[in-house]
Parts: C-alpha cells; structure tokens; sequence
C-alpha cells in the first residue's frame, strides 16, 4: 500500500523531531499551520502521513480501482496493523536521525494512538517523550456511546470487522474560527467513515488509557496532555484523570485552555500560534535537558 507522507524541514539543524498522528476523519495537511509554525520558528521537523483509510493514503488506493471507489475509506485495520505502520514508518526515522530527540504527537484519535503506543508499542523506549491533545481518553458528554452500543460494536466488529460505518463529526465543534468549520465541512478527505473493527479498537485503546494500564507507563517518560475545556469531541475531564493517574511519571503536565474546542491547533488569531508555541517550548526545554528524567510533575 502506497502511504501518503510528508516532512516539514527546519531553517536551521533540528533541535528535535516530532512524528505526528493525525486524527479521525482528518489527515496531515490540515495541520499546516501547527507543522509549519514548530518547523520554521523552532527548529522542531515534522514528520506525519496518511493513516491507512484516511486522507490521501485512502484517496489513491480507491482512485487506483477500476472503476474508482471508496472502499478503503476508513479501513485501518485494528491496533495491531496501526502499530505495524507507525513501526514501519518511525523505525527508519530513529535511525536517520540518531541523534536527535525525537517526540511522539498526536492529535484526537492520533492522540489515543501515541499515548497508547508510548504505552506498548515496539519502538517506545527510543522516543523522547509525547505530546498530545484533546486525545481520544473518553468522548465528550455530547457524543455519549451507551454500553449497549459498545458491545454491540465489537461484536459487529469481530464478524464484519471491514464493513464501514459514517461517524459524522459536527463541524462546529471543530473550532471556534468559522473558517475552519468550513474547510473541515467542505474537505473530501473528511470522510468521516470507520470500518467497525477501527473503531472499536479506537474505543478499546480510550478504555485501555482509562484503565489501570496508566500504572506500567515508563516513569522516565515525559508526557504533555492539553485539552480544551469547551471540547465537544471528546473529553477535557479525561485527559486531566489520566494525567492525575500517571503517579510514577516524572515529568508530566496537563494544561487546560478555557473555552478552546477540539482543534485547538486550528483556534482563531494568535491563539492557534501561541499554542504551537506552548508545544515547542516543552518539546525544545526536554531536547536540551536531555530529556528531563524525573523532572517536574504539573496538573
């Protein structure tokens, strides 16, 4: 499968490097702005991609069908498969740059998947620290799942774990700049459609996150969760709980922005820049500190 990539270089040598995740129903360009702003002002590269079933990754394997289709819209596979990708994709990363710190960051579902690969994924003791917000922990009150719904999911998921499923996000709980509800409305690589067995191991990983699992997290680690208080996505509560509950971690600090919706790397003004600020700030201080094992603890 041809997997859609892309690298935001730095004006000057790197201080650090970032390997990012997008999230649902989203892809890597749309985080322009953020990507560019930690590249060209702080020296910080980024390096994303289309995750299997979404973005332009999705849109040339079905162009590449005859007729074209949307058959691999969504079509992630579970955890197991995204972890094999994000492997295959960082592993030459780590090894191009050996001697740069590099971050694992994650945005919304992207963010569940980097806290959960810092978690157990293959590769995990070479990353520098994570970095990532309004991540997919627990959903927002507004899109409640009942239990019944869950199980009826993993069920449907075990039996027809390819069939597809529209998971509409409201685009004004996106952000608070109309502009960007309108691109996220009108962009084509939005799709908004999971296969059943994606998200229900997009809701397995928010349980395993949720769970005791918080306690085998490597306490020399380094972890930044930032959530906004007006998320109607998923939960801002969540994100400060799981922060609270990483006792052993060192260096750890949840940050909560009053008001701010779920792209918070895509709010109106100076508060999207102020934000890519934030994040460089606390990736370049780690890179310089030579990754601040044990450092201070903030909630």
């Amino acid at each position: 499968m041809e997997v859609y990539t892309k690298t935001w270089l730095t004006n000057s040598p790197p201080v650090a490097h970032i390997f990012f995740l997008h999230g649902f129903s989203d892809h890597c360009n749309t985080y322009e702005t953020f990507n560019h702003t930690v590249s060209t002002q702080h020296s910080i590269e980024v390096y994303s991609f289309d995750q299997r079933g979404w973005g332009l990754t999705s849109q040339r394997a079905n162009t590449s069908a005859s007729p074209p289709t949307t058959r691999h819209n969504g079509l992630s596979g579970g955890t197991s498969q995204i972890f094999h990708d994000i492997t295959s994709l960082l592993g030459p990363r780590l090894s191009a740059h050996p001697n740069i710190p590099c971050f694992l960051v994650g945005h919304s579902m992207g963010g569940g998947l980097a806290l959960t690969y810092a978690l157990r994924g293959e590769l995990r003791d070479r990353l520098a620290g994570t970095v990532v917000w309004s991540p997919m922990i627990d959903v927002a009150k507004e899109g409640h799942v009942s239990a019944l719904k869950l199980a009826a999911l993993k069920v449907g998921s075990l039996i027809f774990p390819d069939k597809q499923s529209v998971q509409s996000l409201p685009p004004e709980y996106m952000s608070r700049d109309p502009a960007v509800v309108e691109a996220f409305k009108n962009d084509p690589l939005c799709h908004d459609t999971g296969t059943l067995e994606g998200l229900a191991a997009m809701f397995d990983r928010a349980a395993e996150l949720r769970s005791k699992a918080t306690a085998r997290f490597d306490a020399r680690h380094p972890i930044l969760v930032l959530h906004g208080s007006g998320d109607k996505v998923t939960n801002h509560d969540a994100s400060r709980r799981f922060v609270a509950a990483l006792a052993q971690v060192g260096d750890k600090e949840f940050k909560s922005y009053n008001g701010w919706y779920h792209k918070m790397h895509a709010e109106p003004g100076e508060d999207k820049l102020v934000f890519a600020r934030f994040v460089a700030e606390w990736i370049a201080h780690r890179s310089k500190s030579g990754n601040a094992a044990g450092g201070s603890s903030r909630l």
